[in-house]
């Protein structure tokens, strides 16, 4: 496994979807490239965040947050629907 093929197995990995042989090929690529663990660690870390970032849907902004950023937020969000 290349570090390509790794990171395009990444979301797969996390999400626990690797068959048996994928699951060691990725394992073995991991013992032997820190850049890919640290990839990993760092990917799982910003899942942690998203995850913690959204969990009080009622939350208030932070005030040193620009109002732009808020109105685009929404804007988007409103399109999406």
């Amino acid at each position: 496994m290349t570090c390509r093929e790794f990171v395009e197995f990444i979301e797969r990995h996390v999400a626990g979807e690797l068959s048996t042989l994928e699951r060691l090929t990725f394992g073995i690529h991991m013992s032997l490239c820190r850049n890919c663990a640290n990839y990993l660690r760092t990917y799982k870390q910003t899942i942690a965040a998203s995850k913690a970032a959204f969990a009080d849907p009622d939350a208030q902004v932070p005030s040193d947050v620009p109002e732009e950023l808020v109105a685009a937020i929404m804007a988007a969000r409103k399109a999406r629907r």
